[in-house]
């Protein structure tokens, strides 16, 4: 037996290398597979159960020394999370990937990826009021069969073409009515018709006259399980809104823009962020690096996982964009820390001149300082107009709510009460209309219908279908692909026919530590085993003999080193019972900043491959090996990776047949997209073994569709179990 055995990592290349636990250099050698550096065997302790299960040691524990703990497990983001710095963009190419990433991850999150199919707006008009210099109009439009969204059209005279605002309404208790010294809706759209442009201000979900659900709508987690949100039903309205706004006659499509204040800035931007058929855009009173927006319409699970709202409103780009602050709310450092960001991604277009900041000292507003501003704005990229004097406001009357309502025969204040909690004698002319649980259903059967619509049926419809639900997963799962790693070998010991090191792996410079431990046979390794289990690595020992399970040494014999991790919040993941945690899963929007355990763990596995891919002397013919509940982690990160060799995955936690059970699988929006029928759709092309499976997912057409796979995958679905020397058997090379 070779007396010198290696393990290494190649710092020069990856930019990463391996430390003691005292923080001096020890790289891995260079050197090929199984080919060990020149450790003295004899200098070796020789394993025992806590060399092989615990990478801390007892000092360090005793002493409360967390400096190499994982920081997911310590701090948590919320909306009052402050973003210091906007990632640097190199060039237009980089930054349009950037923004193609984040529109693909905006209508994920919010439900609507891929795009629920557009029915027939069937626009009904209410109420209409010629005066001197412009028109108003009352209207109704259903976004989904049987929603209706209600909203005011002020016109110019004459037939045009005129230009086109869009101008959602922030949370001002009376929505589009509300007209005081702070915020006047009524009043922007009256200056706006009367300089020339066609103005539709519309509702938000639980305001006025769209009220069919309240403005708490699926706040609930099965909701969340489908990717039903309240952001989502604003999104979708507003897009809506959009297609009703350019239907009307005399409207210049190539000259669109889009205005709203508090959440209505935020709806502006998301839209923005998604729909390109805007010229401009004005967002007033929103747009910070510190609070995100603190209402459920605009927080939507996974949302600023990896972003934040100065990124995504900076989306405008390079098209003109406004953004204006005040001194008393969130937006008091826009001039100093947030247009620059901004700036940012404008210069690489050369078209800084086009975005704009202008800041006044009130509190929280949308009121005739900021709407001068807009007008100005407007007046220079709608209507080729600098004459600052042309665009004053004018003093101006709101038309009487009863004329702007629709269905209400007063305003009601109120946002949280539906049609069906208001007295009959409230409201008047209100069509048959879905209530919030049929609105549901509705929205589930549509997304039933696309799945079935995208089911794969050949190989030209197989890659279309991985495509689009591919992405889907991509941005549900919330994984970002490591940059540079670090590990830190915390120690070595002997077994009889092999070295275990534990160590430390992680993302540079992110403090998420996965305690780690590496077995090696003493023969050359032609394969690199990840092994997974609910209690992590001290699954994989045997505390009577000090020694790796029958399993783990029946693949050491067969030639693979096996890597056992302690995923997220698993074995020494989890902190000592006196360290101070901030991380609250229970915090309003938790998910839209937070991955969940499932997230992370995924993450994590993802981190472990990027490791072994980039350690030369560990074979890159990975393969994983997941049990009990990891194995629902394991196959959904096969719908995001094909790094693999082979997959062997324990189903005996999957029960696809409710959806209380499929909360288990910790991961907002995944039956939006199908549930597991489409994860094990989408792992179709692996060599896979799913066995302890229910024998539901027999019939789930994922056999089907590995027939449609051009690489032959041995992928098979069985109900029973399997033993070791079956697993041995299908992971050795």
């Amino acid at each position: 037996m070779k007396k010198c055995l290696l393990i290494t990592l190649l710092s020069v290349v990856t930019g990463f290398g391996c430390r003691n636990a005292v923080g001096q250099s020890k790289l891995f050698h260079k050197g090929n597979t199984g080919n060990f550096s020149k450790i003295d065997l004899n200098k070796l302790a020789q394993s025992d159960y806590s060399s092989l299960t615990q990478v801390y040691d007892a000092h360090s524990l005793a002493n409360r020394d967390v400096t190499f703990r994982d920081e997911r497990l310590l701090v948590s983001r919320n909306i009052n999370t402050i973003f210091y710095n906007l990632p640097v963009y190199r060039n237009t190419e980089e930054w349009a990937r950037r923004k193609e990433y984040l529109k693909e991850h905006v209508l994920v999150c919010a439900g609507l990826w891929p795009m629920p199919e557009k029915n027939p707006l069937r626009p009904v008009y209410y109420h209409k009021i010629v005066h001197d210099d412009y028109i108003v109009e009352t209207v109704s439009i259903e976004t989904y069969p049987g929603f209706f969204l209600a909203g005011n059209i002020y016109r110019p005279k004459g037939n045009g073409p005129f230009p086109a605002i869009l101008s959602p309404h922030g949370h001002w208790k009376t929505g589009r009515l509300t007209n005081d010294n702070l915020v006047s809706v009524p009043g922007r759209c009256i200056n706006l018709a009367r300089q020339g442009y066609v103005v539709f201000a519309y509702d938000m979900v639980g305001y006025d006259d769209t009220r069919q659900v309240s403005h708490r709508f699926a706040n609930d987690s099965i909701s969340g399980l489908y990717g039903i949100n309240l952001l989502g039903l604003q999104l979708r309205n507003s897009i809506r809104a959009l297609d009703f706004l350019l239907s009307l006659p005399g409207v210049d499509k190539n000259r669109v823009g889009i205005t709203g204040a508090s959440g209505g800035g935020t709806q502006s931007f998301l839209l923005a962020a998604v729909d390109d058929r805007f010229q401009s855009a004005a967002i007033v009173n929103m747009v910070s690096n510190n609070m995100q927006g603190g209402d459920l319409c605009e927080n939507a699970p996974g949302l600023r996982t990896n972003t934040f709202n100065v990124e995504i409103a900076s989306m405008v780009a390079p098209k003109p964009l406004l953004l204006v602050s005040d001194t008393h709310d969130w937006t008091y450092n826009t001039r100093n820390t947030i247009f620059p960001m901004v700036e940012s991604i404008y210069h690489l277009y050369n078209a800084t001149e086009k975005a704009r900041n202008a800041h006044f000292d009130y509190a929280h507003n949308y009121n005739k300082a900021s709407r001068e501003a807009m007008y100005e704005f407007f007046a220079k990229s709608l209507l080729h107009d600098s004459d600052i004097n042309k665009f004053r406001e004018s003093a101006f009357v709101p038309d009487s709510d009863k004329y702007l309502l629709a269905f209400l025969n007063a305003p009601d204040a109120s946002s949280t009460k539906t049609f069906g909690q208001l007295p009959a004698s409230e409201y008047h002319g209100l069509p048959d209309t879905l209530d919030e649980e049929e609105l549901k259903i509705l929205l589930k059967n549509m997304y039933i219908k696309q799945l079935n619509e995208y089911w794969p049926k050949d190989t030209k419809s197989l890659e279309n279908f991985k495509s689009v639900y591919g992405t889907a997963f991509r941005h549900l799962t919330g994984v970002i692909s490591p940059g540079s790693l670090d590990c830190k070998i915390m120690g070595r010991s002997k077994g009889k026919d092999f070295i275990a090191t534990r160590l430390l792996i992680g993302r540079k410079d992110m403090n998420d530590w996965i305690p780690c431990v590496l077995y090696q046979p003493f023969s050359a390794a032609t394969s690199t085993v990840i092994v997974t289990a609910d209690k992590g690595k001290i699954h994989w020992v045997t505390d009577d003999d000090n020694a790796p399970n029958e399993l783990v040494a029946g693949l050491l014999t067969n030639h693979c080193n096996v890597l056992a991790p302690d995923l997220f919040k698993q074995g020494e993941h989890i902190l000592q019972d006196s360290t101070l945690t901030a991380r609250d899963e229970n915090a309003p929007y938790f998910t839209t900043y937070n991955l969940t355990d499932r997230q992370q763990q995924v993450q994590d596995l993802v981190t472990i491959i990027k490791f072994i891919n980039e350690t030369h002397d560990l074979s890159h013919s990975i393969d994983l090996y997941a049990s009990g509940n990891t194995g629902l982690t394991a196959v959904i990160l096969g719908t995001i990776t094909n790094s693999l060799h082979k997959w062997i995955v324990d189903g005996d936690h999957f029960d696809p047949g409710t959806d209380q059970a499929m909360l288990t699988l910790d991961l907002p929006g995944i039956m939006r997209v199908g549930g597991l029928k489409t994860v094990l759709a989408l792992n179709a092309n692996k060599q896979l073994i799913l066995y302890n499976a229910d024998a539901s997912l027999l019939s789930s057409g994922a056999k089907d569709i590995s027939r449609l796979e051009s690489n032959n995958a041995h992928f098979s679905i069985t109900t029973t179990g399997i033993g070791n020397d079956t697993i041995i058997d299908f992971l050795k090379h």
